[in-house]
């Protein structure tokens, strides 16, 4: 997303271009806005036992990963003549993609701890710090995917292509996969009662 942001994103606002590199700043400034509003929003509504399960909260974030890949894909539909996108599409993707970290990340490890055997726990931890690694290994495929011939050279119109395609690919690869949890959540979230 950091050479999406260098190579097809209308960066100037005003008389100030801002640096591809600043944007990876939103995903932090988000969390640190959200991180309240969510954490009350999870309280308030297990108050009234409406709080969504683990699961659910896990096909929650899949699905706003993935409209945050299919905003990116509306941006790129919508680029200008000189083949940019507006600022506002990227920074739309940040947001939906940090508020899915919110739905997942903080009940992860939580997850883990509830639901392993006691002393296992420690192994189980390092178990899902492993799966975030191979996600990573899974991310530079999906990055691979969305290079074309001549790299930061590449006409807009090819960067553009080669972009649309992979984040349309991986928003519906996403979606999917969050809509397919969401379905099986209720019974996921009986069988993970039943064994913790």
């Amino acid at each position: 997303m950091n050479l999406f942001a260098d190579r097809v994103v209308d960066r100037q606002i005003g008389e100030v271009t801002i640096a591809a590199s600043q944007l990876q700043s939103l995903n932090p400034a988000f969390i640190f806005l959200l991180a309240p509003l969510f954490a009350w929003l999870w309280l308030r509504m297990g108050r009234v036992w409406r709080e969504p399960g683990t699961p659910a909260k896990f096909a929650l974030a899949l699905v706003q990963v993935g409209l945050g890949f299919a905003a990116l894909v509306v941006g790129i539909e919508q680029a200008d003549e000189n083949g940019q996108v507006a600022l506002l599409w990227l920074v739309l993707a940040y947001l939906l993609h940090t508020t899915g970290e919110l739905c997942l990340s903080p009940v992860g490890l939580s997850m883990v701890t509830r639901l392993s055997v006691p002393r296992l726990v420690g192994l189980m931890m390092g178990v899902w710090f492993l799966a975030s690694s191979a996600a990573h290994y899974v991310a530079g495929w999906i990055a691979a995917m969305a290079s074309v011939e001549g790299g930061a050279d590449a006409s807009a119109e090819a960067s553009l292509a080669a972009y649309a395609s992979t984040f349309e690919l991986v928003a519906m690869v996403a979606v999917v996969a969050g809509v397919g949890l969401l379905l099986v959540s209720r019974p996921l979230k009986r069988l993970m009662h039943r064994g913790a």
